[in-house]
């Protein structure tokens, strides 16, 4: 009598968690792609600006299929500013010139 190599519940057991990375991944996110992502938004707003930031955890939309963070410059942190990708063409876009402005006219 040959055994096989899976038992019937290992398979099961792999399909399983196989769902459930799957799961996972739909609604956070490849760990490596928010890496790569963070990276790339901090290129982004020190090409833009000129200045130093630092960004915050990396969130990810799995309704636009995006990524998004929050980011402060080095200088003052408590100048807290949305940074994230259009959900139409995922282009970064930032909004510190905004909250630079909103700030000013308080």
């Amino acid at each position: 009598m040959k055994h096989p190599i899976l038992s019937k519940k290992s398979l099961i057991l792999i399909i399983f968690l196989i769902f459930l990375i799957g799961i996972y991944f739909l609604f956070f996110g490849l760990p490596w792609k928010s890496i790569a992502h963070k990276k790339q938004f901090e290129v982004y707003l020190e090409d833009k600006y000129q200045i130093d930031f630092k960004l915050k955890k990396m969130d990810y939309d799995f309704m636009h299929r995006t990524y998004l963070t929050y980011a402060y410059p080095v200088s003052d942190p408590t100048l807290v500013f949305f940074v994230g990708q259009d959900i139409e063409n995922k282009e970064i876009h930032d909004l510190y010139l905004y909250e630079l402005e909103k700030r000013m006219f308080k």
